[in-house]
């Protein structure tokens, strides 16, 4: 007996559209999974880790805090987190075409530093002393600061005015501050109380006498804070848009990043800010993350007028290093200075010919601790490289120095590799 056909086709027809059906919804779900990994892979940006012993990997961040690091390996099949221990990580590099620190459009001109070290690049701060609103970017605000903010840096200054303001910064202050741009540059203070800065005003109780303060005139204000007994433990956190935040604890939420520190509330940015952090603050600091204070050319090169023009271009200068570090090119005889971090007591870094010259000039190498002479090594004619160690004072001023005494300078284009220092 032959099957109805209509009705066997029927059946079969609905069979297939009920299975169809069923098996849609996961398919749909395996493809939105993919699509969503796919959108987290791209929003996460990839990163270069680094530990003490000089071991490198790629990954992307998951979380940090001082207990541990966990990140996804780029280098294995995707999978479960990999944990590794904080105090074993000294570096993580942003990676990739966008390893540079990007130009931001929303960048803050205005510096802010809290008593943490940490350094917000701001558009503008609104508030007074227990209640702050922060502005990072045109959609971006930060409220809650509550006696963290130690100053607030309004422009850029040239050499001599920064190392005034930078003394201004070191003094045992017994109030808040205005620090004034006088006719010519030169910095002034006036002490008193800051009550409050609104509409691109600061307004400044100077001997009970309420003053409105353009910031137009003012290279900034500090805050009268205690003095910290010990600095805080954490990592610096580097976002792109200048900020460098000491922060206990980071994790990626979604598209954004989500940091803690001693600032109070935490603190969320777009993930794709992240530039770098650096867990080695209470290991060694990179000197390419220091302020330079002096960076100058001390070759004679005899062309009169055009020799100020030259004498800049032939100063000490950071170039890109192996991996994602960067080393300091003298181009020929020159002076870095820089301000050793508190608790480092060691300079280290390898000093190495930059190119190849049939002659070559002996290389005379200094290393100044404030006005003493703290190193002073040849690297002769014949000598491709030198290993520079040498202990130094913390918070002191440190000059590097190269030198030669043959007039024609040959072969004396160095590079000092990954110049660091540590405890």
């Amino acid at each position: 007996m032959q099957p109805n056909t209509a009705l066997f086709g029927s059946y079969r027809f609905s069979w297939s559209y009920s299975r169809l059906a069923c098996v849609l919804p996961t398919v749909s779900m395996l493809i939105l999974g993919m699509c969503l990994s796919t959108a987290m892979a791209q929003s996460v940006p990839g990163l270069r880790i680094t530990d003490i012993h000089g071991q490198s990997w790629n990954g992307n961040l998951v979380s940090i805090d001082q207990e541990s690091l966990v990140y996804k390996s780029t280098e294995a099949a995707a999978g479960a987190d990999v944990i590794k221990k904080s105090d074993e990580i000294l570096r993580i590099e942003r990676s990739g075409k966008n390893a540079g620190r990007a130009a931001d459009s929303t960048s803050g001109t205005w510096k802010a530093g809290l008593t943490d070290g940490s350094v917000l690049a701001v558009q503008k701060i609104v508030g007074k002393e227990k209640n702050w609103t922060i502005q990072l970017s045109d959609k971006l605000a930060q409220n809650g600061f509550a006696g963290e903010l130690k100053y607030l840096k309004l422009k850029k200054l040239d050499a001599k005015a920064e190392e005034a303001w930078a003394a201004f910064l070191r003094e045992d202050l017994k109030s808040d501050a205005l620090i004034v741009v006088r006719p010519g540059g030169a910095l002034d203070r006036v002490d008193g109380v800051i009550k409050g800065i609104v509409d691109g005003k600061i307004q400044f109780d100077v001997d009970g006498q309420i003053v409105d303060a353009s910031v137009d005139r003012l290279a900034g204000v500090v805050w009268f804070r205690k003095q910290q007994a010990t600095a805080p433990k954490g990592f610096r956190v580097e976002l792109s848009n200048g900020s460098s935040l000491v922060a206990q604890r980071a994790k990626v939420a979604g598209g954004s990043l989500e940091l803690a520190g001693s600032w109070g509330e935490s603190l969320s940015v777009p993930i794709e800010w992240l530039q770098g952090i650096d867990c080695g603050l209470d290991k060694m600091a990179w000197l390419s993350g220091l302020d330079v204070l002096d960076s100058r050319s001390t070759k004679k090169v005899g062309f009169g007028e055009f020799d100020t023009l030259l004498s800049k271009t032939t100063r000490p200068r950071w170039v890109k290093g192996k991996g994602a570090s960067e080393d300091l090119l003298f181009p020929g005889p020159g002076e870095y200075q820089f301000r050793a971090p508190a608790g480092m007591t060691k300079l280290q870094a390898r000093i190495e010919r930059a190119n190849e010259s049939e002659a070559q000039s002996p290389i005379a190498v200094e290393v100044w601790v404030d006005d003493q002479v703290a190193y002073r090594k040849e690297l002769g004619a014949q000598e491709e490289s030198l290993d520079l160690e040498v202990s130094i004072a913390p918070e002191k001023k440190i000059k590097l120095v190269l030198g030669s005494s043959s007039a024609l300078n040959l072969g004396t284009r160095t590079l000092w590799r990954q110049p660091r220092l540590s405890k």
